[in-house]
């Protein structure tokens, strides 16, 4: 391994987020999401280093009064790189198909370093 690969999975806390644009058209089942995905997700990714979840719901952009970007944007922090490879490779599939359930429009991911400020 590089030292630059080396370094992703050095330990710190990561964050994968998935974002839900409000393309036009798209729908957003926000009961399925809430309730079903997040079963889901938790039981899939509970024993393979998921911290916690968090969920944003847009409610608006900028200037006031834009409409927001995003349906949702759903954030699952890992205990590191190396745990969230390891849930990916055997739950990817399962929660992409889910995601079909819920949200009608592609789906945008970020993986993130959570920076300690």
């Amino acid at each position: 391994m590089t030292p630059a690969v080396l370094a992703l999975y050095s330990g710190f806390m990561v964050r994968l987020s998935v974002l839900y644009p409000a393309s036009p058209g798209s729908t957003f089942d926000w009961d399925y999401y809430l309730g079903p995905h997040l079963v889901v997700a938790r039981k899939l990714l509970g024993t393979r280093g998921l911290v916690r979840v968090e969920v944003d719901r847009g409610i608006g952009a900028f200037p006031p009064g834009t409409p927001s970007h995003y349906h949702a944007i759903g954030h699952l922090y890992f205990e590191s790189m190396l745990h969230l490879d390891t849930a990916l490779a055997a739950t990817a599939p399962e929660l992409i198909a889910d995601q079909r359930k819920y949200y009608s429009g592609e789906s945008v991911v970020q993986v993130s370093e959570v920076v300690p400020v």
